[in-house]
């Protein structure tokens, strides 16, 4: 980070700076939250850090960034931070304590199978999948993981496999792959910069002869690209989902996305099941760790994995 960004984040970085901290919350002025991998919550009480600190530096990270934020009409910032940490912030009447901030850290963590609860039986099975070039989502609620797990799927690939990531947010590890490639989609309606939305990516991605198709997370914004994407042909499709259980994912995610997105299709449901293989939850503990709790073939309408536990043929 430059001196800068360091002088601007000061107030903040004593907190998410520490590498087990998976995130830090502001949910009213002065009262910091603070979420650390293998500790739980912990809460702190800092004078320095009034709505009117919160704002201010907000302003300086927004200029920094070639962004909007003023307090005043443009009271939300959204950015990443040195080191893919995820800053979000409100401020204003529609936060009611008048600001609402969170810090989504990304500190390099490689758990083991075990941590996420995996046994030598689950773990083969996951890898199979991979390597069989199976359409896996991996699902989970809000900073579950769900990026940490895929990326450590896409391990288990060869790295002469022709991967193409679609995201709007570099997160999914491609570089190993030298025959891969990773696309980014713009993040406002209007493009720029030299970038383009979703159609035009998924139109370059049908022509660049994938092996296998990943993509982000599924928003209101792509997830009409993944249902193409999925409907190409292509096998090998991975991409992480906000959805609570395989269930949801099915019945429930793309369907709310593509309305969201002021669009309608029909038969969504039904089309996942179709074309989906796997299907992985994931869910948070009281510890800050995650685990993987379920895993649902949607093809074959059948449970490997239910609450924890392995599901024998005939159960």
């Amino acid at each position: 980070m430059d001196r800068l960004g360091e002088r601007i984040l000061a107030p903040l970085a004593r907190y998410y700076a520490p590498p087990e901290t998976v995130e830090m919350r502001i949910s009213r002025p002065h009262h910091v939250v603070v979420e650390r991998r293998g500790a739980g919550k912990e809460e702190f009480e800092d004078a320095d850090l009034s709505r009117a600190k919160i704002e201010s530096l907000a302003r300086s990270l927004a200029n920094k960034n070639g962004l909007v934020f003023d307090g005043e009409e443009n009271v939300k910032l959204s950015c990443v931070l040195t080191g893919g940490h995820r800053f979000e912030c409100l401020v204003g009447n529609s936060a009611q304590s008048g600001v609402s901030l969170a810090i989504r850290c990304k500190h390099p963590f490689e758990p083991s199978w075990d941590q996420w609860g995996v046994s030598s039986e689950i773990q083969k099975y996951l890898e199979a999948a991979v390597a069989s070039e199976a359409n896996i989502i991996v699902s989970g609620a809000t900073n579950t993981g769900k990026t940490t797990l895929l990326n450590m799927l896409l391990t288990t690939l060869p790295i002469d496999r022709r991967i193409v990531a679609m995201e709007d947010t570099p997160e999914l590890h491609i570089d190993r792959f030298y025959d891969g490639i990773g696309l980014l989609a713009s993040r406002e309606e209007k493009n720029g910069a030299g970038m383009v939305g979703w159609r035009e990516l998924y139109d370059h991605t049908m022509r660049i002869t994938p092996d296998h198709i990943l993509l982000g997370e599924i928003s209101t914004q792509n997830a009409f690209a993944a249902l193409a994407a999925l409907n190409s042909g292509v096998t090998g499709f991975m991409c992480t989902i906000h959805a609570e259980s395989p269930h949801q994912v099915i019945h429930r995610k793309f369907d709310q996305n593509v309305a969201w997105a002021g669009a309608a299709m029909p038969r969504i449901p039904e089309f996942i099941q179709e074309l989906i293989d796997v299907i992985v939850q994931i869910k948070r503990s009281a510890d800050g760790f995650r685990r993987v709790t379920d895993i649902y073939e949607a093809r074959n309408g059948r449970y490997v994995l239910k609450d924890g536990h392995p599901v024998r043929e005939g159960d």
